[in-house]
């Protein structure tokens, strides 16, 4: 018995459905892993030494315990085959020399934490050289409330502020849950982070209300800003 013209119909569309899950999918867990790779990188710059004298990083030692770590958050090895992951790390690789090699020093040249490699500042380096790595296929930020912003910089786009405002900053919002959404133009995923010990140094108490653009003194556990991870389809 031959197939009529309306089973092969739905056919195509059940297939075309689970091909768009899949890669709906696939999109979810390249955004989830990049975003571990970025932290799990930044976490190996949280180091008074290195931030203060970016010249003592020492390459090789980097990227093991970045992938150490990425191992130890993710579950699994860092997969070598995965294009965004190598794209991420060559980013991390190129960020991490340039500031061995002292080629930031005249970028950061104002403030309280002038030449300071600090943690946010790698992170938004790393991510400009991920987004030209990719050309423009993806990219990887941080962001915040305009209350907390410190970079301008790092300024979020409309609907990373309205998530921020209305989900994450919000008293209902479970600690922790990201927000992820699909679009026709691909997917966007927002991971909130809030303040460890490591990150009052700079932003909490008296020196938070001197750096934020609101005089907010960052507290242990308070909101402190977001990952902000966009791939095309």
């Amino acid at each position: 018995m031959k197939p009529n013209r309306l089973s092969i119909a739905l056919g195509v569309v059940l297939t075309l459905s689970a091909n768009i899950a899949l890669a709906n999918i696939d999109l979810k867990q390249t955004a989830t892993e990049l975003t571990t790779l970025l932290r799990s990188a930044r976490s190996v710059t949280v180091n008074k030494v290195t931030i203060d004298d970016p010249s003592k990083f020492v390459l090789a030692d980097f990227v093991v315990k970045t992938k150490s770590n990425y191992k130890d958050a993710a579950g699994k090895p860092f997969d070598d085959s995965d294009e965004m992951l190598n794209h991420l790390m060559d980013a991390i690789v190129f960020v991490i020399g340039n500031a061995k090699e002292g080629r930031y020093k005249d970028k950061w040249n104002s403030g309280d934490y002038a030449g300071k490699f600090l943690p946010a500042r790698f992170a938004r380096e790393a991510g400009l050289k991920f987004e030209q790595l990719t050309q423009g296929k993806a990219t990887i930020r941080l962001t915040t409330s305009d209350r907390l912003l410190v970079n301008k910089q790092n300024k979020s786009q409309p609907w990373e502020n309205l998530v921020i405002e209305q989900k994450f900053m919000a008293s209902s919002w479970p600690k922790n849950r990201i927000y992820d959404k699909y679009t026709k133009e691909g997917f966007q995923l927002l991971l909130p982070e809030y303040y460890n010990a490591g990150c009052l140094g700079c932003h909490g108490g008296e020196q938070g209300k001197k750096i934020h653009a609101s005089p907010i003194a960052g507290e242990l556990g308070d909101f402190g800003g977001a990952i902000s991870v966009f791939i095309r389809r």
